[in-house]
This record gives structure tokens, sequence and C-alpha cells, in this order.
């Protein structure tokens, strides 16, 4: 399933890390390159 709500590097290892969560959708935190580079770079 992918996750499509309000996604931010401050929350999104919570979410991808809850089961049954495959991956998510990055809408306004792609407009910020550091944000969503945040994001990119976490290990999950």
């Amino acid at each position: 399933m992918l996750y499509g709500g309000s996604v931010n590097s401050k929350n999104a290892k919570d979410i991808l890390s809850a089961p049954y969560v495959d991956g998510v959708l990055i809408g306004g935190a792609s407009l910020d390159v550091k944000e969503f580079t945040k994001i990119c770079n976490l290990k999950i």
C-alpha cells in the first residue's frame, strides 16, 4: 500500500515502518529540495 497523506522528513520513517505500507507519495515536501532529500536518504 502507498501512503498518500502528509509526508515529511519528521514522520516518513514512522509511516514507512508501519505494517503493510510499501511506500509514500511525497507531495508538498517535494517542493523543498532539502526536505525531499532528507526523506530520500532515510534508512528504513
